[in-house]
């Protein structure tokens, strides 16, 4: 134990103690900053799902009401109909 307190009162021992508790903490943001980014990337990709779910039921509906119209003559589909 005195041995532990000697070396922390060495300048020695302060610089590498000064050295572990910078290191903890650029660790310490490095994993915050990963952790926020995974999350970011995870509600971005959450949005695009439902931005595109949103689209092809309007993409849907609007099919419907266009083809709701029966006096609508129908695309031309490039089957001949001899």
């Amino acid at each position: 134990m005195t041995a532990l307190l000697g070396l922390l009162a060495s300048p020695l021992g302060r610089a590498g103690l000064v050295a572990m508790l910078g290191l903890a903490g650029l660790g310490g943001i490095y994993l915050k900053g990963r952790s926020d980014g995974r999350a970011a990337c995870l509600a971005e990709g959450e949005r695009d799902v439902e931005d595109t779910i949103r689209r092809a039921e309007a993409a849907r509906a609007a099919a419907d009401r266009r083809n709701a119209d029966e006096r609508r003559l129908r695309d031309d589909d490039a089957f001949r109909r001899d």
